[in-house]
């Protein structure tokens, strides 16, 4: 009899243990999901806020001279237009410096928009675990049932995948320089970006332009 109990009493134990291992898998599992959604959510909002132009007023432009420039973000090109701001104030404390990213062609955005959404969704579903093939009279799909037995991962690939086809669909290569609203150099037509002494060379000479027709 004692030895039955004990039989019993080690099996619910068991069945106890494999229940809280299965309850944190699930959450780790809905931790991760989460934490990639966050990162699209942020990506989303991030691009559709540089994508809006800045508005400058007029007296501004009037004020000082303005050195604009539009960058492709996704191209790494941030950084670059950063250093050459910093040593252009250095050099010119007058000169307004400006930056925005070159939006894509809006289909390009609007097509990489959708593929952000559904990146969240697939996700989503993926971390919880939910077969949505039913809902449709459909047999489930043989990679959605490794994206289920395989979460973590599916979701990483996921992630990943979708943000490189993001990238793609949003980059434009662009480092288009405009002074006063005129442009002076186009990495679109040139094929390059100017280097610092070519962009100060460039940026004196129409300065002292700008000053004879005044």
């Amino acid at each position: 009899m004692s030895e039955r109990y004990g039989i019993i009493h080690f099996t619910k134990k068991r069945s106890n243990q494999l229940a809280v291992m299965a309850n944190l898998t699930y959450i780790s599992y809905l931790v991760v999901g989460l934490f990639l959604i966050y990162m699209s959510f942020r990506e989303i909002s991030h691009s559709e806020a540089s994508v809006e132009p800045k508005l400058k007023s007029k007296l501004s432009q009037f004020a000082a001279p303005t050195l604009t420039v539009m960058y492709c973000i996704s191209c790494g090109y941030r950084q670059v237009f950063e250093e050459y701001a910093t040593r252009l104030r250095q050099r010119y404390p007058d000169l307004r410096i400006e930056g925005n990213n070159f939006p894509a062609h809006p289909l390009r955005r609007y097509v990489a928009s959708f593929l952000a959404m559904a990146k969240i969704v697939l996700i989503g579903l993926v971390a919880c675990g939910y077969d949505p093939f039913p809902m449709f009279n459909m047999e489930t799909h043989p990679v959605w049932s490794w994206a289920i037995q395989n979460k973590i991962y599916a979701c990483m690939m996921l992630f990943f995948i979708s943000n490189a086809i993001e990238g793609q669909l949003l980059s434009t290569g662009a480092f288009e320089v405009t002074f006063n609203g005129m442009p002076i150099w186009s990495k679109i037509e040139s094929g390059k970006v100017p280097k610092f002494p070519e962009l100060v060379q460039i940026l004196e000479n129409t300065m002292k332009l700008s000053y004879r027709q005044i």
